[in-house]
Order: structure tokens, then sequence, then C-alpha cells
């Protein structure tokens, strides 16, 4: 297989070292092969360098596994993170699933990935779900502090919940598509995954009065461009 090219992962411009792109590498093999197809001869081929190099860099085959996890985890905390505080949240939310929407339709590698992790049942990918919930329950406690969400009963419980439901036209895209008679790759039909979501998650989380922004929208009418 060939070596992928740069843009079909999330790479920061200022991101083009040789570690960096051993990295790339162990990511594309991941998420279209699997962690057992990225052996440390496999992703330097794919890289461009030695094997030697990557031993050099990350140690091991696992290191450069845990420090792919870590850089998608550290992307998609950007992709997601609150960057307008005078949103409100329903519209935060919806503005977090414009800009996951945005990334993983720009990035199929990162789909790929994701489902490898999130379904093949290997503990890498347990690991990196406990870090996704533990990442949403850090931000939902923030919000329940500020007093912008509701109190939860159970936090990480929500929270996995969460995680779950932002993940889903990512894991069960084709199951979505045939239950919904929905088209992912049509942006009416998203918007309408997107405002339902919306919707849910306002009454579900919010306190009546808090996030009229976006509730009143997911009833049927056309949200505003993102920022």
């Amino acid at each position: 297989m060939g070596r992928a090219p740069e843009e079909a992962t999330p790479v920061r411009p200022d991101d083009l070292t040789a570690r960096a792109r051993i990295r790339n590498a162990a990511f594309a093999l991941i998420a279209q092969d699997g962690v057992d197809a990225a052996t440390v001869r496999a992703i330097a081929r794919r890289a461009g360098v030695s094997p030697s190099l990557v031993l050099h860099h990350f140690g091991s085959k696992q290191g450069v596994v845990d420090e792919v996890a870590t850089w998608v985890a550290d992307v998609l905390g950007d992709v997601t993170r609150d960057t307008d505080p005078r949103a409100g949240p329903a519209e935060a939310h919806r503005r977090r699933q414009l800009r996951f929407e945005r990334m993983t339709t720009e990035t199929p590698l990162l789909g790929a990935y994701l489902r490898r992790m999130l379904l093949d049942g290997t503990e890498n990918g347990l690991e990196w779900f406990t870090r996704a919930v533990d990442a949403s329950v850090a931000g939902l406690r923030q919000r329940e502090a500020l007093g912008i969400a509701r109190p939860s009963a159970d936090v990480h419980v929500t929270a996995a919940m969460l995680a779950l439901l932002g993940f889903a036209p990512v894991l069960l895209r084709p199951h979505l598509e045939h239950a919904l008679r929905l088209d992912f790759d049509d942006e009416d039909d998203r918007r309408r995954w997107r405002d339902a979501e919306t919707a849910l998650l306002t009454s579900a989380l919010y306190p009546r009065g808090t996030a009229p922004d976006g509730a009143s929208r997911a009833a049927g009418g056309r949200a505003a461009p993102d920022e």
C-alpha cells in the first residue's frame, strides 16, 4: 500500500516533522486496516523513513499507537471546544456539531479511525473511549458548575451517553440512513439530525430559559451559518 497524501490527515500547518509523518502514517494504517496492521515496518514504509527512526522517536509500536490516540483526542478537543462564550448552550452545541461534521467530512480517515477504535473491541479502543468519556465528563461538569447545565443524577453515565450520541452519525451511518431514510451527504438531512439532537439535549440538560437559541430552530427553521 502506498503512502497516503498528507492532506488525508488532520495535520496542523506547522506539524510536518519526521515524527509527525510517522504518526500520520500510523494513523492512516490504523484507520484503514486496524492496529494489528500498524507494524513498525509498515509504519516506516508508509512514512518513508527507516524502522529504526520510528523506534527512535516512539520506542515501540505501542508508543506510536498511543501517540496517535492522544493526537486524535487533542484534534477532537480543538474541534468541539466552545469558541464563543456569548453563545447560548444550544447554539454552542450546534457549532460543535458543525465543526465535528466538517472535520469528519473533510478527513474521512478520522471517521474510519473512530470506527476502528470504538467497534473493534481492542484494548486500545477501550482505552480511547474511556478518554473520550472522561473529556465529556469534564465538559459537562464545567457547564454544571457555571449553572449552564442542569446537575446530572449520574454525570459519568450522562457524559457517556453524550459521547455516544455525538459519535453516532460516524459509527452507525449506514444503519441510520437505512432506518431514517436519510442521506448524510445531503445538507438538509444532516441538518435534520443536528436539529433533533440539539432539541433533545437542550430539553434534557439545560434549565428552561437558558437555551432558547437552538430549541426553537429545531422545530424546522434553518440555522444561521456557523462562524
